[in-house]
């Protein structure tokens, strides 16, 4: 099935809402099996945790009403994800977020949270002690669909194959891989789901 993204955003302000489904689309097609194997979701404003409704959130302002409602929004949509046949045909929910708050734009001593859900993922919390980025992430979508040559950074980046079990994402060269992805980020929620042949 082609890409499809996402979006709540569907005003004329933004200059690519045509080219977005809404996000009921993807609950239509999670609830009919018919889900893309790649699908991106960009929250909207309200949910990005970049900008609080306006007098707060919750009894709260600022950024914790902005963090809070971005939780809400994760806390809504990540288990309509996992309770679908898609995501539990070896999907996976990327949640990753873009930028962190008092660092300077090219010190890389920083971290940004990042999280894979996924039946396929290793369990038990795992974690490495692997330096990611958004390259990393990048680098294992062309793996996982077989899209080359690596672009830009991907090329040097570690992809994300140690979060999985082995054997799982394919490394290299890219090559087609019948894994699919979900993720969801702040910034970004991407997803995609094993393709059963």
């Amino acid at each position: 099935m082609p890409r499809r993204t996402l979006s709540h955003s569907s005003t004329p302000a933004n200059p690519l809402s045509s080219k977005y489904a809404p996000l009921q689309q993807l609950f239509t097609d999670l609830n009919n099996n018919t889900v893309a194997n790649y699908n991106w979701i960009t929250p909207n404003q309200f949910n990005d945790m970049h900008t609080a409704l306006t007098g707060g959130y919750k009894g709260l302002t600022g950024d914790a009403a902005a963090i809070r409602q971005g939780d809400d929004f994760l806390a809504q949509i990540v288990p309509i994800i996992m309770a679908s046949q898609a995501y539990q045909d070896d999907g996976a929910i990327f949640l990753w977020w873009d930028e962190s708050e008092g660092t300077n734009r090219d010190d890389f001593s920083h971290t940004l949270p990042f999280f894979v859900i996924s039946p396929l993922a290793k369990g038990d919390a795992f974690s490495d002690s692997i330096n990611y980025t958004h390259s990393s992430t990048l680098r294992t979508l062309q793996e996982i669909f077989g899209v080359g040559p690596f672009l830009g950074d991907a090329a040097a980046a570690s992809d994300l194959s140690d979060l999985f079990q082995p054997g799982v994402i394919p490394s290299g060269v890219p090559a087609p891989s019948s894994l699919s992805l979900l993720g969801l980020g702040l910034g970004l929620l991407s997803w995609a789901r094993r393709s059963r042949s």
